[in-house]
């Protein structure tokens, strides 16, 4: 017989730290619900489902543990109750504000809600990572600066950060400084405009840590929010070719420059 506990829709509550561990307390779990399964949105092999042992609480509900030592791949994972779905309760991430890791690899994760209601986790594995901090515009230049910090290389010399065209071979390149886990660079918005030919464009931001060094995403992923495109937004510049150009992040918290044609 089913009983009331194993038809209701689990419900979790989550708190996150900054090791990248993650608490479930669940409400709502049947008998037969011994594991949270977690499953990479997308992934079918083995390496894309976790499981975690459901412990009773004594209160009515039951808790799973993820450890920070746990391996995940990069992407969205999606939390069931056995074969049910769990809803998202509270979220508890404020240890992962302003976060400042000391360690050459960054494995970030945030709970959050799925458009739907349900719980997910949303995973960055990044080695080396260049993490954007603060980003200026200078109106008068018609240009951004970026500052951030570099883990698992150093800044050396010919730093540089690039621009590639999304879906083209354009890259324009400047100068890029820092120390001490630091970097910066000051990008101007007319180079990218006036080989757009007036077309809406988006061009990535990359770091070259120095001369000859593999390129280095620039994104921003070392806090709270799992999706920065609605909540970081910035004024956008008109360019000398009538564009506008505004720094912009992708769905997966990349930094990027957008350049829309004037309407």
């Amino acid at each position: 017989m089913t009983t009331d506990t194993e038809r209701r829709t689990p419900r979790a509550d989550c708190l996150a730290d900054a090791a990248g561990a993650v608490t479930f307390d669940l409400a709502g779990v049947g008998a037969t619900d011994a594991e949270l399964v977690l499953k990479r949105r997308g992934g079918e092999g083995e390496q894309d489902e976790t499981r975690l042992p459901l412990t009773p609480s004594g209160d009515g509900t039951s808790r799973a543990v993820l450890p920070g030592t746990a391996e995940l791949a990069e992407g969205h994972w999606d939390a069931y109750a056995g074969d049910r779905p769990v809803e998202s309760g509270i979220r508890d991430v404020r240890a992962l504000l302003d976060q400042t890791p000391d360690t050459d690899r960054i494995a970030a994760r945030v709970p959050y809600p799925t458009a739907g209601g349900s719980l997910a986790l949303r995973c960055w594995v990044r080695a080396p990572h260049a993490e954007a901090g603060d980003i200026g515009l200078v109106a008068e230049h018609c240009a951004m600066t970026v500052e951030g910090r570099l883990y698992g290389t150093d800044v050396g010399e010919g730093a540089a950060a690039e621009a590639r065209l999304r879906g083209g071979d354009l890259v324009h390149r400047v100068p890029a400084t820092g120390e001490d886990g630091a970097f910066g660079f000051t990008l101007p918005f007319a180079p990218l405009a006036e080989a757009s030919g007036g077309k809406d464009q988006w061009w990535d931001l990359w770091l070259v840590p120095a001369a000859g060094a593999a390129a280095v995403r620039v994104s921003r992923v070392l806090d709270d929010v799992w999706d920065r495109r609605n909540v970081f937004v910035y004024p956008k510049q008109r360019t000398e070719t009538g564009q506008f150009a505004e720094p912009c992040y992708t769905v997966d918290n990349d930094l990027c420059v957008r350049l829309t044609a004037a309407r």
